[in-house]
């Protein structure tokens, strides 16, 4: 009788909208709320892509972490997600809109094979950690540069260090900033996210002021307000 295949989740690990319009500047002419829009489209379709791989989703907002650091809050929800019972992880976050469900799918089967995946992001960091039970328990994980451009070769060493076999998935680009999505945009990225990334990114913020003054027309009354076009996309 074949074996069981080995319980894998993704774990989705990200701020809430909210949060992340408040810490990212996704679009620098834009309002708190405009960048929430943008974090908020990013998340739906990082959500959308972690179901396409056929397995459990397990998704740790704002409001499922504890923590100071960053390091902590993801120690944290990677240590509450291996205790529902899976034995291995893929943690992704909401950055990275290249990510693909087939991208996902490969790195099921390696994590199972080997114990560890790296997603390589182009900045030093990563997008995808896959990683089993036994590594993620021997790893000193609070000791890890978290969010600096020395976060994928530090894992690397530790992950190697301790035993696994690390799979390496294609380099791919994150957002971070206004220049992280600009340069993203102009990449290969699904069409209507592409379409809804530019529109957000597109648009300015209404002006909150005194009503404009209507000038009175020479024959008497009220000129009309001149008409304008929407923004050209």
């Amino acid at each position: 009788m074949p074996a069981t295949p080995a319980r894998v989740a993704i774990l989705l690990f990200t701020r809430s909208a909210r949060e992340e319009g408040v810490r990212k500047r996704f679009v620098s002419h834009g309002s708190r709320a405009a960048n929430a829009a943008v974090a908020a489209r990013l998340i739906a379709h990082a959500t959308a892509t972690a179901h396409e791989a056929g397995i459990e989703v397990v998704c740790v907002n704002s409001a499922g972490q504890a923590g100071t650091t960053f390091g902590q809050r993801l120690h944290g929800a990677v240590r509450q997600t291996f205790a529902l019972g899976y034995e291995s992880l893929l943690i992704i976050g909401n950055d990275c809109p290249q990510l693909a469900g087939a991208t996902l799918r490969r790195a099921v089967t390696a994590v199972r094979a080997g114990g560890a995946v790296l997603g390589p992001a182009t900045d030093g960091g990563v997008y995808l950690l896959g990683i089993s039970r036994a590594f993620f328990e021997q790893a000193d994980w609070l000791a890890l540069p978290w969010q600096t451009r020395r976060l994928g070769a530090a894992l690397r060493q530790q992950l190697r260090q301790a035993g696994a076999t690390v799979y390496q998935l294609p380099a791919l680009a994150d957002i971070d900033d206004e220049a992280g999505l600009a340069r993203v945009l102009r990449q290969l990225v699904a069409l209507p996210l592409r379409r809804a990334l530019c529109r957000l990114r597109a648009a300015r913020p209404r002006l909150v002021g005194r009503p404009a003054v209507r000038l009175a027309d020479p024959r008497g009354g009220a000129a009309a307000c001149p008409r304008r076009g929407p923004p050209a996309c």
